[in-house]
């Protein structure tokens, strides 16, 4: 009886091993799904037909957690080729094989100094991504503001976003047109360089300058047309007010399904005249848009948000010497806000994001739409009405007392979707336009009250990265790194969400949950759990061994 029991055991033993060789199979139990592909992934990897080459040069001496990062990535580039072998890979140490460094930062590929107790690490956590001829570079390193160590475990939750990205943009996505509305003295180039940069591998942004080349200085029923080839419309901080036939004619675009990101505030206030003269006038702005906004859902209340959650601004403070001394001030007119992590739109951000002098929105409820907050103030936060006076004095009153919790937050990034009633429905104007429409299909449009949300600032002339924030620089200092807020990613996944661009939704929908050990409770606890893993591993194998006792008594007794 032993003998045959022994044979069946090596014989299923044997069997289970030959079938491993034919049929591979896993089962992810986590609880976030970290293991699995998304669905849109799938599909991607299912349809790809050409050769992908992926060459990653996060390679050669690193230190642990950067080693657990790279395990990562290949595990995931290991199931990405099993499931499609056309993708292949491979690790590089850029070091090692003497590669030219200069060419590596042309096609994207940086070094980074990583600090250990014993030397400094050279690091390169990027990858680059070849296909069709095409190549881009994939950043391996989360750009998260946390120490580098803790980065690279936090990076874990963007790779297969990040990779799979730069794969469909190379193979199949179809770029999307962005129309840029600009003849109401709406931010400039050189203001939105930094959002044609991050825009560019996925968007073709156009100015639409047909109001000014006609010289009507307006929007026409004729632009029409031409304005349904734009997949969204972007407006970037109006200065004159829009015209009835501008928004007659921006109404019907919505009406028949136009998508539109609106960056627009009703107070004036900018920093630069606060620099020049240290104290000026909160001025009403009038874009004479209420009642398109109105009969969406929204109204930009006239106010100035004033936040105790803000970003720091730097001012000189005396001599120090003969040099200037700076100092840097927590600066309430730039609200900071996190992101509510609510919305496919908040998701993979992972910074604050910065406004300037922005206007609180009031949600006017509306039967056939539905308002989604996807920014807000904080609960510290106070409202300043316009016609008072702005200045750099009231640094000395940003303290916590000055600005008790509010029972609420006020939004100031809201998602319209449904549909919309017309702004003309009824009035005597929408008899002049030829199948007017009163009310729209499905649709969504995004409002932001601040101007300056997509402004990139200008240092020494040169245009900064979008979110770059010039005012968190210190001459004194000057290989001090600007501080890089998120404005960027936000406006990215707003076009994305807009345009319908069902991939990139899909990547932004899966999240992994980390689960970050608490250091203090760590510490605390260290010593009783030390005779945890010591006791209860002894307590399990006497068990077993009783357990087995038992058994061998019960057969052979």
């Amino acid at each position: 009886m032993k003998k045959y029991r022994a044979i069946i055991g090596v014989l299923v033993l044997l069997s289970v091993w030959l079938l491993s060789l034919f049929v591979y199979e896993r089962w992810d139990v986590t609880e976030d799904k970290r293991y699995s592909f998304s669905e849109g992934t799938l599909s991607l990897l299912e349809n790809i037909e050409d050769p992908v080459k992926v060459n990653v040069y996060l390679e050669g001496d690193l230190t642990g957690n950067f080693r657990v990062l790279q395990n990562e990535i290949r595990f995931l580039l290991n199931e990405i080729s099993r499931r499609n072998p056309q993708v292949q890979y491979e690790f590089i140490n850029p070091i090692s094989a003497n590669l030219n460094i200069d060419s590596l930062r042309s096609r994207g590929v940086m070094d980074m100094s990583v600090p250990t107790q014993d030397k400094i690490l050279r690091v390169f956590p990027f990858a680059t991504v070849d296909t069709k001829g095409k190549t881009a570079s994939v950043p391996l390193l989360s750009n998260k503001k946390i120490p580098i160590e803790e980065r690279a475990l936090a990076s874990v939750d963007i790779l297969e976003g990040n990779f799979v990205k730069e794969i469909y943009r190379l193979s199949f996505k179809e770029r999307k047109q962005i129309g840029l509305i600009v003849h109401h003295d709406e931010l400039l180039p050189n203001y939105l360089d930094g959002l044609f940069r991050v825009a560019a591998k996925d968007y073709d942004v156009t100015p639409f300058t047909s109001p000014l080349q006609n010289g009507t200085g307006s929007l026409q029923l004729s632009d029409l047309d031409s304005l349904s080839k734009f997949d969204a419309l972007i407006i970037a901080k109006p200065i004159k007010p829009f015209s009835d036939k501008d928004k007659l004619v921006m109404d019907q675009y919505i009406m028949n399904g136009g998508k539109t990101l609106w960056m627009i505030e009703d107070v004036d206030a900018e920093m630069d005249s606060l620099f020049r003269s240290e104290k000026i006038v909160a001025f009403p702005r009038n874009t004479n848009l209420t009642d398109l906004m109105f009969a969406y859902g929204v109204r930009l209340m006239p106010s100035v948000v004033k936040d105790l959650q803000s970003s720091y601004i730097t001012l000189a403070i005396g001599q120090a010497g003969n040099n200037t001394a700076y100092e840097q001030f927590p600066w309430p007119y730039f609200p900071l806000s996190i992101s509510k992590q609510n919305h496919t739109i908040n998701r993979k951000i992972a910074n604050p994001i910065r406004f300037e002098f922005a206007n609180p929105i009031e949600i006017l409820p509306r039967d056939s739409v539905n308002a989604e907050v996807l920014l807000t103030t904080s609960r510290h936060v106070q409202l300043q009405k316009p016609m008072t006076y702005i200045d750099f004095g009231e640094i000395e009153q940003v303290k916590p007392e000055n600005y008790p919790e509010q029972p609420g937050v006020y939004p100031m990034a809201v998602l319209l979707e449904g549909y919309f009633d017309s702004a003309y429905k009824g009035r005597i104007e929408s008899q002049e336009v030829a199948n007017f429409k009163s009310k729209s299909d499905l649709n969504e449009m995004i409002v932001i009250s601040d101007g300056d949300f997509a402004k990139n600032h200008i240092f020494r002339g040169e245009p900064l990265a979008l979110g770059a924030d010039k005012y968190s620089m210190r001459p004194d200092v000057s290989d001090q790194a600007t501080v890089i807020y998120d404005n960027a990613a936000f406006l990215i996944n707003s076009l994305d969400y807009l345009t319908g661009d069902d991939m990139m939704i899909q990547l932004n929908e899966k999240q992994r949950k980390l689960h970050i050990l608490d250091k203090n409770t760590v510490a605390a606890d260290q010593k009783t759990w030390r005779w945890y893993n010591i006791v209860f591993p002894l307590i399990f194998i006497w068990l077993i061994g009783l357990v087995g006792m038992f058994i061998r008594k019960r057969l052979y007794s």
